[in-house]
């Protein structure tokens, strides 16, 4: 849930708390504690949330800057965030309320 990123509780994401989010859970998704996010990672998470093994398996994806099949913290770091960015339709670096509303119902929508 992308609320939880929301730092001061303001009901608005920045992108520097939606950023900071994402290397909390950095050692969260690490699931086998080597340092680096992989595919033995995914795998891993993929036995008890299917959902957050494919978020982590487009994190993989989007944020391994040298193509070697690792993310390392500053890899993740420097990544994009395309997360972020679907989800601040007006582009101005800041996801409030109603953007997030909108994603919720996008979300619900798919699910249909």
């Amino acid at each position: 849930d992308m609320s939880a990123a929301d730092a001061n509780r303001d009901g608005r994401i920045t992108r520097a708390e939606f950023g900071a989010a994402r290397m909390a859970n950095f050692s969260r998704m690490d699931r086998n504690r080597d340092g680096v996010l992989s595919q033995v990672d995914a795998d891993r998470i993929a036995r008890f949330r299917s959902r957050a093994s494919f978020a982590l398996r487009q994190v993989i994806t989007t944020a391994d800057a040298n193509r070697d099949g690792v993310v390392t913290r500053a890899e993740l770091s420097a990544a994009p965030m395309p997360a972020f960015d679907r989800a601040d339709g007006n582009h101005d670096g800041v996801v409030d309320r109603n953007e997030m509303a909108a994603l919720r119902a996008a979300f619900a929508e798919m699910r249909s």
